[in-house]
């Protein structure tokens, strides 16, 4: 399964780039200038690559023509078609062909061989993405943090890689803490060893993060991992441990005992009003990709199905809202949930996680962009929203005794 995971590599690449900040000189400078150069372009090559791949199969099961996944590359589709409406149509069309660049690679790769298999793929190399970083921050940026120095909640990358914001390092926290958590129950003694320590260096950092949102989503998949694998104990140690971390990390730490600002939306009704007020101005079609930083000063709306509308108007708005309110109703149709704890094996982890991850961005696309644009949240959804149609494709509920 190696070109599976070189191809989403190549669409992480472009993950904290700027295409506006690329200069022909820097080409030339030293490799590692080049390789920098060439990052915001690494998502598009993949996706050349896929077509390619896409050419030379002699079979390619369409298992996801219709679905979740297929209205999320139409609002991909629709946001990079009307490119011209945005005030900076070559960054607008620029990030709708990253966009979609990252849910076609996706939909090429787990249509060959072994879907499943090639799905598990693309969660690994996830995992492993999260977890280098995951480790860097709690050991880099976050660790004077912990030490008593005061939190600046931006955080810069090695090597010139980009700037992370608190909320991005508590997303990554909070998506390996869920995976951790899902992993606690293997049966080997050594194996659980492994991932109590990984969840409790995850747990960490996103306590650290002070992220409001990531600490909401990590409950929420938390629910679901206990649901769905009938854990009913957990919650006995597990509910006193939440509301001590919300009330450290959130009451305490980030909003020093204020009732009132803990539960204060730190301006994003603000934006959001603006942006409402800018997709009245093109409610069908929008504004193109990227419409907010262009549009709103800079600001980020911080709220993906109003980023949605700004973006692709109504039209697109209904196709993303649709692939995840589309992908809820298969799993509640199936009764996934309900179900999975009868799975054994790998299967069972990969059901739990697609769960607990797909539990975690819902609970956040409320206060953030999730997914409505190429980012990280976008390569989290994709892998497991494929995983989840493809399980449900080979197990059909019908077939159960």
């Amino acid at each position: 399964m190696i070109l599976p995971a070189v191809l989403w590599m190549l669409v992480w690449a472009g993950i904290y780039s700027d295409v506006s900040k690329f200069r022909w000189e820097s080409l030339l400078q030293s490799p590692f200038s080049f390789a920098l150069a060439l990052r915001p372009f690494l998502p598009i090559v993949a996706f050349a690559l896929g077509l390619l791949v896409l050419g030379k199969s002699e079979r390619v099961t369409l298992v996801l023509s219709r679905g979740p996944i297929l209205a999320l590359a139409l609002y991909g589709l629709v946001g990079g078609f009307f490119f011209f409406l945005s005030p900076d149509p070559f960054l607008s069309v620029y990030w709708a062909a990253l966009f979609f660049s990252a849910v076609f690679v996706a939909w090429i790769l787990v249509n060959q061989e072994n879907p499943e298999r090639q799905a598990m793929t693309l969660m690994d190399v996830n995992t492993a993405v999260i977890l280098v970083l995951v480790i860097f921050y709690l050991f880099g940026p976050l660790w004077p943090i912990l030490r008593g120095a005061p939190n600046p909640r931006l955080y810069q990358l090695p090597f010139g890689l980009g700037i992370q914001t608190a909320n991005g390092v508590g997303r990554f926290a909070g998506v390996l803490a869920l995976v951790s958590l899902s992993r606690l129950r293997q049966p080997e003694i050594i194996k659980r060893a492994l991932w109590l320590g990984l969840f409790g260096v995850s747990v960490l950092s996103l306590a650290l993060s002070e992220s409001r949102t990531a600490m909401l989503g990590f409950i929420a998949g938390s629910l679901l991992i206990v649901v769905a694998n009938r854990k009913w104990s957990w919650l006995i140690a597990g509910v006193p441990a939440v509301f001590y971390f919300l009330y450290k990390a959130w009451f305490v730490w980030r909003f020093k005992g204020s009732i009132e600002n803990a539960f204060f939306l730190t301006g994003r009704e603000t934006t959001w009003r603006k942006a409402l007020g800018l997709s009245l101005r093109s409610p069908l079609l929008g504004h193109g990709f990227h419409a907010d930083r262009l549009t709103l000063e800079g600001e980020h709306v911080h709220m993906a199905y109003l980023h949605s509308l700004i973006q692709s108007g109504v039209l697109g708005a209904v196709l993303f809202t649709g692939a995840f309110v589309g992908l809820w109703v298969i799993i509640v149709k199936n009764r996934v949930i309900q179900r999975t704890a009868r799975v054994g094996g790998i299967q069972n982890f990969l059901l739990t996680e697609s769960l607990a991850v797909l539990g975690f961005l819902a609970a956040r696309s409320f206060f953030e962009s999730t997914a409505a644009f190429y980012g990280v949240d976008l390569l989290f959804l994709v892998p497991c929203m494929a995983y989840i149609q493809i399980w449900v494709e080979r197990n059909p509920l019908q077939e159960e005794a």
